[in-house]
């Protein structure tokens, strides 16, 4: 289980794929001593366990499931991932829960650059409009945000300079692909 507070961008240093597994690579600096092979990262928002460590670099395999799912298919060598390690008992709870496990990927609609911060329009697609509420809770490529405005088609986030600068919506663009993973309370609401 994840927060959605990001701990450290990384940049993706290797990629291997087949038929059923990718092996990705990712250079990280913070969390690199904390970590140990076989704990769980989220990997912009995907819980992904480390299968390997050295000099500097995290593995992980992500299932063709997964890579179906989320945008683990779009990586390409230099991009830069978000990571956060795994929720540890007594830890705060800044963001919300965020179990690493993603709903859907959808392409950013709009990035419009406020006096100071940022605002997202994301697409929305209908089947998935039942886990969205103005105020409520989402993640976006393991971001825990706020939604601020929900519509038939899209929702928006409003994003602070230090979200911008600290995870990789910095280096997003209109029409890139993020992971989105709903609030799993209004989830498991809507399911009632």
């Amino acid at each position: 289980m994840f927060t959605g507070i990001i701990k450290e961008i990384g940049e993706v240093e290797k990629i291997a794929k087949s038929s059923a597994l990718t092996k990705i690579g990712v250079k990280v600096k913070a969390v690199f001593e904390e970590t140990k092979v076989s704990d769980s990262i989220s990997v912009d928002g995907v819980c992904l366990t480390v299968t390997n460590k050295t000099n500097g670099v995290l593995y992980f395999d992500a299932v063709k499931s997964t890579i179906e799912k989320t945008n683990i298919k779009r990586l390409k060598l230099r991009d830069f991932v978000n990571l956060e390690p795994a929720l540890k008992m007594g830890e705060k709870l800044g963001g919300h829960f965020v179990l690493g496990h993603i709903d859907i990927e959808a392409k950013i609609k709009r990035i419009i650059k406020k006096n100071n911060y940022w605002y997202l329009e994301v697409n929305l697609p209908v089947d998935f409009r039942k886990y969205v509420i103005d105020n409520g809770s989402v993640s976006l490529n393991g971001i825990s945000l706020t939604i601020k405005k929900v519509t038939p088609r899209f929702f928006t986030v409003d994003i602070i300079p230090f979200t911008y600068e600290n995870t990789n919506l910095k280096y997003k663009r209109v029409g890139d692909w993020v992971n989105i993973e709903f609030d799993y309370l209004l989830k498991s609401r809507a399911k009632v």
